[in-house]
């Protein structure tokens, strides 16, 4: 079953794929960014997700 979370006003979703992995789906403007982790706890699943999220964010800011 999927959790949504919000992180810096970002929306998140974690769900369980298999025993030790999880699928991470962001939605950042408008585009869905889909990403898969490999461990066993949850909360390292949430973790990397707004690690994903601070880099996505931190790129966008970058100019080109």
């Amino acid at each position: 079953m999927p959790s949504t979370f919000t992180h810096r006003g970002i929306a998140f979703t974690v769900t369980r794929r298999y025993d030790d992995q999880f699928e991470i789906v962001i939605e950042l403007d408008g585009q869905s960014i889909q990403s898969a982790v490999r461990t066993r706890l949850p909360e390292l699943a949430k973790r990397r997700a707004e690690m994903l999220i601070n880099r996505k964010l931190k790129d966008q800011i970058r100019p080109a």
